[in-house]
């Protein structure tokens, strides 16, 4: 037998993401996407792939060093379409499924394009395209050269992991499927997003901001219809709100469901997203799933996991029913909705952490890529009639069956009469009876929730000999939205006292050494990593990453960061005391933690300005302090940075706490 080996940090490698599932319409079959990188390269790479929805017939349909995604199944079930991404082009490919090989369809210019659909006849595709701005120049080999100015006239100009905007705007475009001939149909200084076909393959719905100065009211978005040979577009009235979870026509074409909500300008994450119909006219608005009392959106965090991505809600055949899913105590479900009875239910088993999924025409089967604690996600089918669910992947086994490591337990513990929920972690050959260093991990957000994710982080850290525990503290998802509204315009508590009441509980395990504890996190963990080691000594070491700490600057240096006037009621110079006592900066003086700082250069989300304040202020007290910045790198570096990075920083990570605490 061979012989197992600890989890790694460049186990990264070795990693197959399945992404993107979309069922064929005789519920068959499934084509999706495998994720990978490559050491050498020190790059992403993804292909398709394809397989019964009975986990028999396994095949890659795509090679080579690619980056191919976005499949989608055309009406008759004979041909893929997908998406080719080279550099800063990319273009509509086509794959029968019968053997052949794969041909390009369209010929746009340089852009980017997203979210191709097949019309229900199969004559069309439906996409977004954002063409590259005429005055970005391109070199020869094809990357983007670094201007010679930017001129900034609008206040949302840039956006984390994307870059500074061009000129151009995103907008819904129609390809002929035999000819690849492809027309715009809605233009203007907007953007949209989310299209779809009405059943009958008339009209196109979508949804844009397209308000006065909608740069600044980003969360009053509304949906449109259009004619599928362009023209002019109606607005489809319905309570203002965001509705940035997807939306979908009915069977019949009279109604429109989408996931949103009607109460704008809360802080991010305070008002739950849910199901919402409306009819095509604007009339008969309802809203489903309040009893749920749960966020409508995949918002489980991990560095394995997709989260943040959307699978708009899915009709029953009949049209009775939609499809959507909810987080839920570190989970994210399916679940089904009676719209005319209201009446709701949880379709996944009770442990699922659903990312996104597809059915078949006939809804029968849905396929969906799905995270667990023991494994990197693999792809599930979802039976309708039972709820009966089945793994058909397996990318990741020959990988798990090679490792040996201790499978994170969930745990349940109280602060006062306040019920919480996290995820411990234990070292290999683990002795109940010895003491173990500890690393506390703050999830960001900061209204996201951790969950069942096979965490490779959390892994990494447990191999390296400590007991590993991160946590949904209030302020989190999955929770209900009280849970989630606790923290609104005050961060930090009652975050604060929950995440110390975790450490609490794992100390009263009996196995943690209180003298050799560590925090850490990211964002939002960045941000009460700060606020924890201002307010209190009892950590030996501490790391924090892609941080906030100072909110009144952080107002103006981040991407969207102006949405913190909804959360600390106003901009600062409006409510000045809020801000101040609510940075982490403001208690700097107090930090005695040695701490590890890891910021990425061109964080536009935590904008790199945040980790300088607390280096530089840190050093003016002649504390102990190390700064690592990542060059190149956005927001998301741990999720979706340069592979060779996401090693460093790891290392980085481990190395800072056995320096401290081993």
């Amino acid at each position: 037998m061979p012989k197992k080996h600890p989890i790694r940090i460049d186990d990264l490698y070795k990693f197959r993401i399945p992404l993107e599932p979309r069922v064929s319409l005789s519920g068959q079959h499934v084509v999706f996407t495998v994720e990978r990188m490559d050491k050498k390269d020190k790059k992403y790479y993804s292909n398709l792939y394809f397989t019964g929805t009975n986990g028999r017939g396994l095949k890659q349909l795509t090679f080579g060093k690619r980056n191919d995604h976005s499949p989608a199944w055309s009406s008759d079930d004979k041909s893929i379409a997908f998406i080719r991404k080279k550099e800063t082009s990319s273009q509509i490919w086509l794959l029968p499924i019968d053997g052949g090989e794969a041909k390009p369809l369209t010929k746009l210019p340089r852009g980017s394009i997203s979210d191709i659909k097949w019309s229900p006849n199969g004559k069309k595709i439906l996409f977004l395209f954002h063409p590259l701005g005429k005055e970005v120049i391109v070199s020869k080999d094809g990357k983007i050269e670094t201007p010679v100015y930017r001129q900034i006239k609008e206040i949302w100009y840039r956006l984390d992991g994307q870059g500074f905007f061009d000129s151009e705007n995103t907008h819904v475009w129609v390809a002929n499927g035999n000819t690849g001939s492809a027309k715009q149909l809605v233009f203007g200084d907007y953007d949209d997003m989310f299209p779809c076909w009405s059943p009958d393959g008339k009209e196109i719905c979508f949804v844009s901001f397209r308000e006065k100065n909608w740069r600044q009211r980003l969360d009053e978005q509304d949906i449109y219809r259009v004619p599928v040979n362009g023209g002019k577009l109606k607005v489809v009235k319905t309570p203002s709100g965001p509705k940035d979870g997807g939306i979908s026509f009915s069977p019949d074409g009279k109604t429109i469901a989408y996931i949103g909500h009607d109460q704008p300008y809360k802080g991010w994450g305070e008002v739950n997203y849910i199901l919402n119909t409306v009819n095509i006219t604007g009339k008969r608005h309802e809203m489903f799933g309040k009893k749920l009392n749960r966020m409508a959106m995949m918002l489980t965090l991990g560095d394995i996991t997709p989260s943040f991505v959307i699978t708009s809600p899915i009709w029953s055949k009949n049209g009775k029913s939609v499809y959507y899913g909810i987080a839920h105590e570190g989970r994210h479900h399916i679940v089904k909705t009676d719209v005319n009875t209201g009446r709701d239910k949880i379709n996944t088993p009770k442990n699922t952490v659903a990312c996104t999924w597809s059915m078949d025409a006939h809804e029968t089967v849905m396929v969906y890529n799905g995270a667990s604690l023991e494994s990197p996600d693999e792809l599930f089918t979802l039976k309708l009639n039972t709820s009966e669910t089945k793994q058909i992947t397996r990318l990741n086994g020959r990988y798990i069956n090679s490792r040996t490591y201790s499978v994170a337990e969930e745990v349940e513990f109280y602060n006062g009469k306040q019920k919480l929920m996290g995820w411990l972690v234990k070292p290999p050959n683990f002795n109940p009876k010895k003491k173990y260093p500890f690393i506390l991990n703050i999830h960001g957000g900061p209204r996201c929730q951790y969950g069942r994710t096979f965490y490779h982080e959390m892994y990494v850290l447990a191999q390296a000999g400590y007991i590993v525990m991160y946590t949904n503290p209030r302020g989190s998802q999955g929770y209900g939205e009280k849970f989630a509204k606790a923290i609104a315009g005050k961060w930090a508590e009652p975050a604060m006292k929950d995440l110390m009441a975790a450490v609490d509980h794992a100390l009263s395990l009996g196995f943690v050494d209180k003298n050799k504890m560590g925090v850490t996190g990211g964002s939002y963990g960045g941000y009460m990593t700060n606020w924890i080691i201002t307010h209190t000594s009892r950590f030996k070491a501490a790391v924090t990453q892609r941080c906030v700490s100072d909110l009144s600057s952080m107002f103006g240096n981040s991407d969207i960061a102006w949405d913190l006037s909804w959360e600390f009621g106003g901009a600062p110079w409006e409510n000045r005391q809020a801000y101040l006592k609510w940075s982490p900066m403001t208690y700097i003086d107090k930090c005695t933690t040695p701490l590890l700082i890891i910021h990425s250069e061109f964080d536009l989300r935590c904008n790199i300005e945040q980790g300088d304040q607390m280096f530089t202020a840190l050093k003016y007290l002649e504390q102990d302090v190390e700064y690592i910045r990542f060059p190149e790198e956005p927001h998301g570096l741990s999720r979706h940075g340069r592979p060779d990075r996401r090693e460093a920083r790891l290392k980085f990570i481990v190395d800072w706490f056995d320096k401290y605490l081993t």
